[in-house]
């Protein structure tokens, strides 16, 4: 299970922590490591909305800078909890907290991929969501044809709720996302039911 501001010895400030990752603020000091080469990185940003330009430092310092004095969203690295390692990021928002419900991204080193790490973070935005910001409802939209995206969402606790078509030009075609999503209500039943 998630928890909140818990402590370990050789992690550093950890906000949330998982299984195999924990979440901690993301600082400008982390545009120095390899932020700004994952959203280059074609094969990574391959189905994040960020792929159509390609990002300069100056950029992507102006990009987070504006996030993080953002009151509507939540801007975290995700860090590998035996290595201590930087491997991405996780944000939330933009919030709306009259309808209390959010949207959520993340993007992973390509040397994390089938290890987990996505689902935990994910695991631990939803915990923060509904069970810190009591927030009613999550959702991401998932390129369809990324069907490891979809998988990790659904492990996570995420439902499938639909599909947009032709909602999305990638690789010059359009091409449909699918809709996923958590509510409040939905996630404490699973939780309940020892499903996440």
């Amino acid at each position: 299970m998630p928890s909140l501001f818990q402590k370990e010895v050789s992690i550093d400030r950890p906000f949330l922590v998982g299984e195999k990752v924990y979440l901690r603020p993301f600082d400008l000091d982390d545009l120095e490591g390899d932020y700004a080469q994952w959203i280059n990185d074609g094969e990574i940003i391959k189905f994040l909305a960020s792929n159509a330009f390609p990002k300069t430092k100056e950029s992507l310092t102006d990009y987070v800078k504006a996030v993080l004095n953002d009151p509507n969203s939540v801007f975290f690295a995700i860090v590998d909890k035996q290595s201590n390692q930087h491997v991405g990021n996780a944000k939330l928002g933009p919030i709306n907290w009259i309808d209390r419900r959010t949207h959520y991204g993340r993007i992973l080193s390509k040397d994390t991929w089938g290890k987990g790490f996505g689902t935990d973070a994910l695991r631990l935005l939803i915990f923060y969501s509904f069970e810190v910001l009591n927030l009613n409802r999550i959702v991401d939209f998932a390129v369809s044809e990324n069907q490891a995206s979809i998988k990790s969402n659904q492990k996570a606790g995420m439902d499938v709720e639909g599909e947009i078509k032709e909602w999305l030009f990638r690789d010059g075609r359009y091409q449909n996302v699918t809709i996923l999503g958590l509510t409040k209500t939905s996630y404490l039943e699973k939780k309940k039911a020892g499903l996440i």
